[in-house]
């Protein structure tokens, strides 16, 4: 499983540049989004991601983190529609609700620099919301932009500090996911989850210690997403049926 990027033309966000730029996102505009099988996800979304999706943990050279996913096979995310909207009734990632726009940190300095990717299809100067008033300043959609994006830079390292944490006691082993499509298997290979065995065992003052951050609610729910697998599975099934429904009537007509 790779979080595949999904920015292309990626620069940073100019007063001048970008003066009369608007951004148009709408429902039908997350195609960006379509080849992207797992996104990475902030602890503090897990309430609601685990509600669908399966959220598990990978290991990275940066550590330990968490994420959503969104696909069973490599390049396919099975939320996004034909239209290019997500699935209704499913939670979106603020991985996706960021996107064109994402904070760059750079080397050696504490500062980070706003960037937006040129590629994504909802820039103009038409129509949408404008991130600078006609004197060049920004506009409060620009300044609420901006605090969500620093609030879901804090979570995801919130959830780096939580995800280590978690493999520091031992709580996280690897861990293949199978599912049943149409009659045949697939695995996912590569990632991690918590061992309820070892969460159990754990002494009472390390089980009070996550209990009292709030981190041991985001434990089970974890462990009540890896349910999901089988919902993916549902949507690849009725994806690779349609598809072949619609190869056999090319073919009759």
């Amino acid at each position: 499983m790779k979080t595949l990027l999904m920015y292309e033309r990626l620069v940073a966000l100019d007063r001048e540049q970008h003066r009369a730029l608007r951004v148009h996102q709408g429902a039908g505009r997350l195609g960006f989004a379509r080849e992207t099988n797992s996104m990475l996800l902030a602890a503090s979304e897990l309430p609601l991601a685990a509600l669908d999706y399966p959220c598990v943990f990978v290991q990275s050279e940066a550590g330990h983190t968490l994420v959503a996913i969104v696909g069973l096979r490599d390049k396919e995310n099975l939320l996004i529609e034909p239209d290019g909207s997500w699935a209704e009734q499913h939670y979106v990632p603020a991985f996706v609700r960021r996107y064109p726009f994402v904070l760059a940190e750079q080397p050696g300095n504490a500062q980070m620099t706003l960037c937006v990717d040129e590629a994504f299809d909802g820039l103009d100067q038409a129509q949408g919301e404008a991130l600078f008033d006609a004197q060049g300043q920004d506009t409060p959609y620009l300044q609420q932009l901006q605090q969500f994006l620093l609030s879901y830079h804090q979570d995801m390292l919130a959830t780096a500090r939580f995800a280590q944490h978690l493999a520091d006691l031992g709580l996280l082993v690897e861990r293949s996911i199978d599912c049943k499509i149409n009659g045949e298997s697939l695995t996912l290979n590569g990632l991690k989850v918590v061992d309820e065995v070892k969460l159990r065992a754990l002494p009472p003052d390390a089980v009070q210690a996550l209990f009292a951050s709030g981190a041991l609610g985001w434990v089970h729910a974890h462990l009540l997403s890896l349910n999901n697998v089988n919902k993916l599975g549902a949507r690849l099934g009725r994806k690779l049926l349609a598809v072949q429904e619609a190869a056999s009537n090319a073919t009759t007509h």
